[in-house]
């Protein structure tokens, strides 16, 4: 059995961004390694990611080094194994002569791109006309070198034939090397880093298989594997029961539906259910060979659950029972009971009502642990002896109700000027809240009586029970508040118990003292208000208000604490008026008057931030500068500003735009300001220059 390691220094398809085009002052490319250690010896195969770092090892050949590893070593010692060239015409000829038909094309059009590597693709380059014309001539280039690469992969004579390939038979075993390869003679204002591989010549030893997980279906079975190791691609055998032999079921490698997936898989169809099936699976390596990779198995199975029960019947003729009784239209050979289960809501979460399995002749269920105070919902499942499960529709069962409503809440209680009482109840959610009973009293420890009842009958199209209840009281009186107390009711006039007493201030009809300003202080971007609230004991809210013109309505702005003496209004624009008043409120609705009015206006100190990342590049006789300005918006232009004989920066020019070009042959030092249209500036910004 074969064992090779592989190492890939880079990936092998690596296309430039534009942004090399203008950034990267130099083109550079890497040699990609592949390797393996088979036969006593170390193959290797390697290719350059770049088109003119792969023409210039085509035309003037690589250089192969090695050096022994040693993990006690700080160094390498690296030495010249041997000089790698491409074939002669001779040699191209008896290749093809001496292989097979279906190589021919591949080495037919490995010749073309190896006979055509001097040819330039592209023509005139324009820059004004140019983006879109030099992305098209690159990716040309790119996509014939790809083919070409693959080409060469799936075929090591031809890798060997084009120099791209070199197999060391002076190896010794149970050591590792590490192997540089580099072009024979570098390229001009290009750099070629060289090609790295790390082998270890450990004896052959027995095949690592994948892990291979397989998904059991009905008549049919699936197969995943991780595609982690180079192998890629699958070729699918399974035995055959009668004669004992592997037959293939693809003829054409299956492939990741997902490129970026590291999963594959593959699936066998029209099965026979409870039948036991082996397989073997193979890939093809990165030398284009055949390769094993891992066995399974598996049986496929029964999937199909029995037909629907369906429930007929669910009652509560019993006050702790409910009894449900279900039938099955037709009873499968392979049934092998029921389970009941329970829910709150129609799709709900349904929970089992007992542990073990009900017999297959079942027909019905005693249910003690149902919910008195809340919806009943029942399926009943069938399970075959393969453990399919097959579900009835959800059955809702009416409970008789003994449960009282839960105390009931008040939400609030208030008296208006003229001794109109308004108290607001928390509905209750009781399903069969029929409503409320309100007690009235002048003293906690008096007895209170019935003197509002708010119910609504059942069947009328009025469902809602009533939460807001109105009362009369005298406002001439010696007792300041008055109390109330509520019971909620269901239709079967089970009653709650009392609600807690509510206790009603009656109203006060002075109202709080108005606040007052003390001081305004206006910065760029907010303006900070100093007051005094008012300091009535009865006061429950405070509030700040804010307009732009006089003569509008005052809007809300902010609730203020008691205690609070100052405001920072954040929310402002430069160079805009607000107005802003103060008013109070008792706990009686009682309301202050609003406060004299102070007026602020933010201003603007005309300061704008500066330009970011200031970036210049020559090309030729161009020279090209780039910024960065998170603020920028139709009010904003850039004046370029250019550094005179004196050494003095000068208004050179201006831009809309995030960059600048001109045509400059000269040592020239540049720097940005950026304005507004309202009159701002920034500072000048770093200087940059080029030479």
């Amino acid at each position: 059995m074969k064992k090779y390691i592989i190492i890939i220094v880079l990936a092998l398809f690596s296309i430039p961004s534009m942004a090399q085009f203008t950034e990267n002052v130099k083109p550079s490319s890497t040699i990609n390694v592949i390797g393996r250690y088979t036969d006593n010896a170390v193959e290797l195969i390697y290719f350059p990611d770049k088109n003119k770092a792969l023409y210039q090892g085509l035309k003037k050949g690589f250089i192969i080094e090695r050096a022994e590893f040693s993990e006690s070593s700080d160094t390498l010692t690296y030495k010249k194994i041997a000089e790698v060239f491409p074939y002669e015409e001779d040699a191209w000829s008896t290749l093809m002569a001496n292989s097979k038909e279906e190589t021919k094309k591949d080495i037919t059009l490995a010749k073309e791109f190896y006979d055509n590597r001097e040819k330039q693709s592209g023509g005139k380059f324009s820059f004004d006309e140019g983006i879109k014309e030099m992305q098209e001539q690159k990716f040309k280039e790119d996509f014939e070198y790809i083919i070409f690469v693959m080409n060469a992969i799936k075929n090591n004579t031809i890798a060997r034939a084009l120099a791209l390939s070199y197999t060391d038979k002076t190896v010794e075993e149970n050591k590792e090397y590490v192997y540089r390869i580099s072009l024979k003679e570098k390229l001009e204002n290009y750099t070629v880093g060289q090609g790295m591989c790390l082998m270890e010549t450990l004896k052959e030893s027995d095949k690592v298989e994948r892990d291979i997980y397989v998904k059991t279906w009905d008549k049919k079975l699936t197969f995943i594997w991780e595609e982690n190791d180079m192998i890629t691609g699958a070729h699918v055998e399974r035995k055959n029961n009668a004669t004992g032999e592997f037959e293939l079921l693809n003829k054409k490698p299956v492939l990741k539906s997902d490129p970026t997936s590291t999963r594959n898989s593959y699936t066998d169809q029209n099965l026979t259910n409870y039948t036991n099936y082996e397989y073997r699976f193979y890939g093809i390596n990165p030398f284009g060979e055949k390769a094993y990779f891992g066995t399974a198995s598996g049986m496929p199975k029964d999937l199909t659950p029995p037909v629907n029960p369906a429930i007929v019947s669910g009652k509560n003729n019993r006050p702790e029972e409910i009894k449900i009784i279900w039938k099955m239209p037709v009873m499968a050979p392979d049934l092998k009971g029921f389970v009941v289960a329970r829910s709150t809501k129609n799709k709900g979460d349904f929970k089992l009502l007992h542990s073990k399995l009900l017999p297959k002749n079942t027909t019905s269920y005693i249910d003690k642990t149902f919910h008195k105070e809340k919806d009943n919902y029942y399926v009943v499942q069938a399970i075959d002896t393969t453990g399919n499960i097959s579900s009835s529709s959800p059955y809702f069962v009416t409970v008789i109700d003994s449960i009282p409503p839960v105390k009931p809440n008040f939400i609030s209680g208030k008296i208006d000027s003229l001794g109109i009482v308004t108290l607001d109840i928390e509905l209750n959610k009781e399903r069969d809240l029929m409503g409320y009973r309100l007690f009235r009293s002048n003293a906690p420890e008096h007895e209170f009586s019935v003197i509002n009842e708010g119910f609504h009958e059942k069947d009328t199209i009025y469902t809602k029970a009533l939460s807001v209840f109105k009362d009369t009281v005298t406002l001439k009186s010696l007792t300041p508040y008055i109390y109330y107390k509520i019971k909620a009711l269901d239709y079967n006039f089970n009653q709650s118990p009392y609600s807690d007493i509510l206790k009603v201030k009656r109203p006060d009809l002075i109202p709080p003292e108005t606040p007052v300003f003390k001081n305004v202080k206006v910065g760029k971007e907010d303006i900070e208000l100093e007051f005094i609230l008012s300091s009535n004991e009865d006061v429950i809210e405070q509030t700040l208000y804010r307009k732009l013109d006089l003569k509008k309505e005052w809007i809300k702005h902010a609730s203020l604490k008691n205690e609070q003496t100052t405001y920072i209004d954040k929310e402002v624009e430069t160079g805009v008026k607000y107005f802003y008043t103060l008013r109070a409120k008792d706990d009686s609705d009682n309301y202050s008057d609003y406060s004299i009015p102070v007026m602020g206006k933010p201003y603007d100190d005309g300061n704008r931030p500066g330009v970011k990342n200031l970036r210049i590049n020559r090309e030729k006789d161009q020279v090209y500068l780039q910024w960065d300005y998170e603020q920028m918006n139709e009010n904003t232009f850039f004046v370029i500003y250019k550094k005179n004989k004196k050494g003095q920066f000068i208004q050179h020019d201006r831009s809309l735009e995030l960059r600048f070009r001109e045509s400059e042959k000269n040592t020239s030092s540049y720097a940005i300001k950026v304005f507004t249209k309202d009159g701002g500036q920034s500072k000048l910004s770093e200087e940059v220059s080029i030479k």
